[in-house]
């Protein structure tokens, strides 16, 4: 088996994710390739796919590309990266308390990760930013946060403004500038961080044609609120239509997003993603329509692992769409929401 040439992959598989046509003659080409780059160059994830019997000989599509549980990245022992440490240009580590070990996920280069946020948005067909506000830490508080970072790539030139103080406390004085222009404005926060914001603050009018983005779940914490109820109550708070709150799913360990609006039943993700479902109880691919841990090809993770097992309960409808069920109730807890819950919660 002939050695994979990574950076010639590599470069492939960035002009895909930028929209290049024709550059692999389909996703299961391109995933089986980066598999066995993988396999070759990631010590670790090597030793996992073969503890399972897998290998590049043995692995004949996409659907059979091993994935790690997220929790493989909280082994700094056993790093999941296909580079050694001296090339670590970027480490971004998982939301928990200081008594939990924090998952992380180790860059050599951010590349593929913005590229990945931004070919996304565009592809899904996202809304135009334009005037933007951070219900956020800054980059600079939290340097090992992805959402932050993916916040910060979002917000382009405009860079912030972020609202979140590194000691906890809001600053909505751009907020309110923001409202008092009369420009349309996004919002873009974790949903904790929105309801801590709806407890402390005054509601806001924001101007026509406003939108809010939010991200990372509630429950398992010390708040637990339906999503219907919760965008109705975002809504309410701003003075803007339900169907206006835009829902993000990702996780520290993937590269790439996936993005449902109230009015859609499923989150969908660009192309050069897939969605699997297995049965929690044999590991086995799940029967059509059938519940289980949803699972994420994602190839934007060429320098890591880029199959993820997360412990989301969903049902499989296409080749990257999903139907959100919810987080495995005997989980821990976790997510990009509660970094922000904590910080505000000690305040």
């Amino acid at each position: 088996m002939a050695f994979v040439d990574g950076q010639s992959l590599q470069t492939k598989i960035l002009a895909w994710i930028r929209g290049a046509d024709g550059v692999f003659a389909s996703f299961g080409e391109a995933a089986l390739e980066l598999f066995r780059f993988q396999f070759e160059r990631n010590p670790a994830y090597r030793r996992y796919a073969e503890a399972l019997g897998k290998a590049p000989e043995t692995v004949m599509t996409w659907q059979q590309i091993p994935a790690v549980p997220t929790d493989a990245f909280k082994l700094p022992a056993h790093p999941l990266r296909c580079f050694p440490a001296e090339r670590v240009a970027r480490t971004f580590f998982t939301s928990g308390t200081t008594r939990e070990v924090r998952g992380r996920h180790e860059f050599e280069s951010l590349e593929f990760y913005e590229a990945a946020i931004l070919s996304g948005w565009r592809e899904l067909g996202l809304p135009d930013i334009g005037r933007a506000c951070f219900i956020s830490q800054s980059p600079a508080d939290a340097p090992d946060s992805s959402l932050v970072h993916m916040f910060r790539t979002l917000a382009g030139r405009a860079g912030g403004p972020w609202l979140i103080r590194a000691d906890g406390e809001f600053d909505l004085a751009p907020l309110d500038a923001a409202v008092a222009s009369g420009e349309p404005v996004a919002v873009f926060s974790t949903a904790l961080a929105l309801l801590r914001l709806m407890d402390a603050a005054p509601p806001m009018l924001l101007p026509t044609g406003s939108w809010v983005f939010e991200t990372g779940g509630y429950k398992g914490l010390s708040i637990t609120l339906d999503p219907e109820n919760f965008r109705g109550r975002v809504g309410e708070f701003f003075a803007i239509d339900p169907s206006r709150i835009l829902n993000e799913y990702s996780m520290t360990e993937l590269s790439s997003q996936f993005y449902k609006w109230p009015g859609e039943k499923v989150h969908r993700g660009p192309r050069w993603t897939r969605v699997r479902v297995v049965d929690p109880e044999t590991g086995r691919p799940a029967e059509e329509g059938q519940a289980g841990y949803l699972e994420v090809v994602d190839l934007a993770n060429v320098g890591s692992v880029l199959a993820i097992r997360t412990q989301d309960l969903a049902i499989a409808t296409g080749d990257s769409e999903f139907l959100l069920l919810g987080r495995d109730p005997g989980a821990i807890p976790r997510g990009c929401s509660r970094s922000a819950d904590d910080l505000l919660r000690n305040r």
